[in-house]
């Protein structure tokens, strides 16, 4: 319960602290050129320099992805924004008074949107993985077969890394860019 209240407390304080700077902090992140520079090597370098134990466990590999997935969506945005590959949003967004029920047109549409989006992610996660990996095998000179050197620290971090920051981008920019040209948007 103590975590809980400090993690609360600490929250609290974040956010309070950096509120005011909000804006510029948008501001710097969807406009200025180096944003994925620095996010890219600050999040890398902490996978990184991860705590290291004296036995194998798999928390670094999490925290690698969950910090790769971030650094891909920032990244993404980043790109839609730069490149102007957003729409524009719509003046103002009407007030609805009522849900529209469900059609099955709706569902379809919903259906197909998934689908696409999740076979297109996959797609770019097993080929980006596949690839990280055989170009770190032979960079490292190791086996393909050695399921044991996934979990060296020169190869489960970049390999993570890349295959899911490449993820992430794939699900803020390429998809979307995808739906817009089969036209399920």
């Amino acid at each position: 319960m103590q975590d809980v209240v400090g993690g609360v407390l600490i929250t609290a304080l974040f956010i309070a602290l950096t509120y005011p700077a909000w804006t510029l902090i948008d501001h710097l992140d969807s406009a200025s050129p180096i944003v994925p520079v620095c996010v890219i090597v600050v999040l890398y370098l902490l996978c990184y320099n991860y705590p290291v134990s004296d036995c194998y466990s798999p928390t670094r590999a999490d925290t690698t992805t969950i910090l790769a997935v971030g650094v891909g969506v920032t990244t993404g945005f980043w790109i839609n924004h730069f490149f102007q590959l957003m729409s524009k949003p719509a003046e103002s967004l009407p007030v609805i008074q009522n849900s529209p029920l469900l059609t099955t047109d709706m569902f379809v549409l919903a259906l197909s949107r998934f689908t696409v989006g999740i076979v297109l992610i996959l797609l770019v996660r097993q080929l980006v993985q596949k690839l990280s990996l055989q170009v770190l095998y032979s960079w490292f000179r190791v086996v393909i077969r050695n399921k044991e050197a996934r979990q060296r620290l020169e190869i489960e971090v970049p390999y993570k890394f890349v295959t899911y920051t490449s993820v992430g981008i794939c699900a803020t920019t390429f998809v979307p860019m995808l739906h817009r040209f089969l036209g399920l948007l």
